[in-house]
């Protein structure tokens, strides 16, 4: 269970790197892919930008604080 657990972790920093990159850097690969044309294709491509940025910074927190949970839990069994 903690090597599904540290893959799953992985996955979602990565996502969430992905995602604060993109928009720092205007990556013209990842917004013109299919999936960032829902917002690109509806806002303009400096708001999808920063909802990308906030969505990445999001789930970098979340993923931080799974971590952080997770190692209390560790220190608090025998």
């Amino acid at each position: 269970m903690q090597a599904a657990l540290i893959i799953i972790l992985l996955i979602f920093v990565t996502s969430g790197l992905l995602a604060v990159l993109a928009a720092v850097f205007n990556w013209d690969w990842f917004f013109n892919s299919q999936n960032a044309k829902m917002l690109t294709g509806r806002l303009k491509r400096r708001t999808a930008r920063i909802i990308y940025l906030l969505a990445g910074c999001f789930i970098l927190l979340a993923t931080a604080s799974v971590v952080l949970k997770a190692l209390a839990l560790c220190k608090t069994l025998p």
